[in-house]
């Protein structure tokens, strides 16, 4: 089965099925590259290896030399990041075990190599402590981090700087960075393997503010919607917070497993497509599940997170461990723990809950009969949180409103929501986040 894209050609669905042996480790990052006619090849990048396949037919391609020299030399790698150039080449850049950042031109020759100036570290470091741990690309910015440090790469320049120590005085280590543009100049978001993040002044290294996620737990990722101005820190899987990129205050915390409808969360990306005229949060589970969300603000400034396709099995054996986004095919890109690959096009599922939304918003309006009362509080404001993965027992529906019932987890004033994966789903959302801590 194929994906549409905006040629004529069918993009395959399902990338490595067939390669059982010879996989090590798993899916750091994927991209989906446009060549002639039309036609499309995926990269994907593991710790021993960049395959390419065919977009079309799922056939593994050959890699070019420049690549397969670059692996000799510096394999295993440790990093991924994608982003686009000042021109309109693409770029990806992928960090290595032995502190080495190699910068591709996707679909041209490899790029340069970049390294830290071993004569700043001071005393030698092991050589698992150079491991890139972080990287990141904003507008030809790449940024990159490791045990300690972090450094990006302006115009030719390289510049350095120290993450602040734990109260113990050892170095934390950077595993997760995200570039917010504000009006004073960029800043560079860490997340770190201590439980905090840490802000940069990326013109000056300037530390800004550093502050912790509520836990020790490492920062497992972090996702930022430019269009709402706001970050996700997810930590050690389990947890989530949501951060204002303009105060700096945390807006709420919830549980993992709320935001992906009953699974911890494995990877997550935001991406802001213009082309659908929304922010959207993609959230992949443990347990293979995709959760799609789209995230606004209010006048109030507080936000909403609506549900629009939850897909509780989506072919995949094991975690989610990259997620990226193909904007000219509106195509989320899914790479599991066995150097699988998976190809979702959300254009439709988005499409369908869009045109379901002004029908259940003037559904809502209508006055309900008196048995829907006991799925439905008076001076409903919001939509319901998602129901779980599994099916609701025969107890948990009413008769009246013909869907589960979440009483116990229900904020006041919500209203009874959509069942699993269904198109209704584009109308149940979060509580309000009330821009305050908990």
């Amino acid at each position: 089965m194929g994906l549409t894209s905006s040629s004529s050609k069918q993009l395959a669905s399902h990338f490595g099925e067939e390669e059982a042996a010879g996989r090590r480790g798993p899916t750091l990052g994927c991209v989906l590259l446009e060549g002639e006619a039309g036609s499309y090849q995926l990269l994907v990048v593991t710790p021993l290896k960049i395959q390419v396949y065919d977009g079309h037919s799922a056939k593994v391609l050959q890699a070019q030399e420049s690549v397969e020299s670059a692996l000799r030399s510096h394999a295993p790698l440790t990093a991924f990041c994608q982003g686009a150039s000042t021109s309109s080449s693409s770029q990806m850049a992928v960090g290595c075990q032995d502190g080495a950042v190699l910068r591709f031109n996707l679909g041209c020759a490899l790029g340069p190599e970049l390294h830290f100036e071993e004569e700043n570290l001071g005393a030698e470091l092991p050589a698992l402590a150079k491991s890139i741990t972080a990287l990141h690309m904003y507008r030809g910015q790449l940024f990159a981090g490791t045990c300690g440090r972090c450094f990006w790469h302006l115009d030719g320049e390289q510049r350095e700087f120290h993450l602040p120590r734990t109260p113990e005085g050892e170095p934390p280590t950077a595993t997760s960075l995200v570039a917010v543009p504000k009006e004073a100049g960029l800043q560079l978001w860490v997340g770190m393997d201590t439980g905090s993040l840490a802000v940069f002044e990326v013109e000056t290294g300037m530390l800004v503010r550093t502050f912790s996620c509520g836990g020790p737990e490492i920062v497992v990722a972090l996702a930022f919607s430019e269009k709402t101005s706001v970050v996700f820190a997810l930590s050690a899987h389990k947890r989530v917070g949501i951060w204002d990129t303009d105060s700096y205050a945390c807006l709420q915390k919830y549980p993992a497993e709320l935001m992906t409808c009953g699974a911890d969360l494995s990877a997550m990306g935001a991406f802001d497509v213009v082309s659908l005229g929304m922010s959207l949060l993609v959230l992949a589970g443990v347990d293979g599940s995709l959760c799609l969300r789209r995230i606004t603000r209010r006048e109030d400034r507080k936000l909403n997170c609506i549900l629009l396709w939850y897909l509780g099995d989506g072919g995949m054996e094991c975690p989610i461990t990259s997620v990226n986004f193909h904007y000219e095919t509106e195509t989320v890109l899914l790479g599991d723990a066995g150097c699988r690959v998976q190809l979702q096009n959300i254009k439709e599922h988005v499409s369908t809950s869009q045109e379901m939304l002004p029908v259940r918003k003037a559904a809502s309006q209508v006055p309900e009969p008196a048995g829907a009362a006991a799925g439905a509080m008076p001076g409903a404001t919001e939509p319901p949180l998602p129901p779980p993965p599994q099916p609701p027992s025969p107890s948990q529906i009413s008769p009246a409103a013909g869907e589960p019932r979440r009483d116990a987890e229900l904020s006041p004033g919500a209203e009874p929501g959509a069942a699993e994966g269904a198109a209704e789903g584009a109308n149940a959302a979060f509580p309000v986040f009330a821009g305050q801590s908990d």
